[in-house]
């Protein structure tokens, strides 16, 4: 059982993760290129996204670690 809860918080995580970072790299895209623009390869990079990838890599690792629980 605890497998089971172990994975369904790390799915809940990486999605939270995945949509945040969506809607954030929107957002800056908006701000730094304007709306009709794609944006730019560095996007990436910005300083407002790297909480959304440790969320996601928070999630991995506890997919993992649900794994071999």
């Amino acid at each position: 059982m605890p497998q089971a809860t172990l994975a369904i918080i790390a799915l809940i995580l990486v999605t939270v993760g995945l949509i945040g970072q969506g809607i954030e790299m929107r957002k800056i895209r908006i701000k730094k290129y304007g709306e009709g623009s794609i944006g730019h390869p560095n996007i990436f990079l910005d300083k407002k996204n790297f909480k959304w990838y440790a969320l996601i890599g928070m999630g991995f690792a506890l997919s993992l670690g649900a794994q071999f629980f």
